[in-house]
């Protein structure tokens, strides 16, 4: 606990409900300690120490605002540390969307809220044989949409026939704004 706890000081003393400008740490490059720290994330997005869960959902949302992503690898990153960490596909999970007005949100499995669109693209990736779409969350993380949000947008893409034709095949569309997604091929 000692090692969660030498984590948490540096960036509990950032603003509160803030993004921590972990991509100006990296940049900096001022991490003394780079090592490895026994936190696992297995495909639900569920977070393990040492081989149990971590159950505060208060500390797995402080632990996902300081992730860093970089050649292949996933660390926790703070002013003055960067620790691998192992991630089986991607540390967020969409558990929620709906759609306002005329643009789609999603809720992560850390409660983070995006608004799909430029700044948050959705990509179609193969996840068990199947594609799924995945939301860029920031710094090239990623978060994979759970059966329940795809199921919806599949729905919503049939019910609104955006059914179209990318030259490799029968693509399925939704539309948040002005930026159209795929949902499904």
């Amino acid at each position: 606990m000692k090692d969660l706890e030498r984590i948490i000081a540096p960036v509990k003393k950032g603003a509160a409900g803030s993004q921590p400008p972990v991509d100006q740490w990296v940049a900096k490059g001022g991490q003394a300690n780079i090592g490895e720290i026994d936190i696992h994330i297995d495909a639900q997005g569920v977070w393990y120490h040492e081989g149990g869960v971590i159950e505060r959902q208060s500390l797995v949302n402080l632990f996902s605002s300081i992730l860093w992503f970089e050649n292949g690898e996933h660390f926790l990153v703070t002013p003055v540390e960067k620790l691998k960490i192992t991630v089986d596909d991607v540390p967020f999970i969409v558990v929620l969307s709906a759609k306002k007005s005329s643009q789609w949100g999603a809720v992560l499995n850390t409660s983070n809220e995006l608004v799909i669109g430029e700044s948050h693209p959705v990509t179609l990736r193969e996840y068990q044989g199947q594609w799924i779409p995945y939301i860029n969350v920031r710094y090239d993380l990623w978060a994979r949409v759970n059966r329940v949000v795809y199921e919806q947008w599949m729905n919503a893409a049939l019910d609104s026939q955006a059914i179209n034709d990318s030259g490799d095949g029968m693509v399925l569309t939704l539309n948040s704004g002005d930026y159209i997604f795929e949902v499904a091929k």
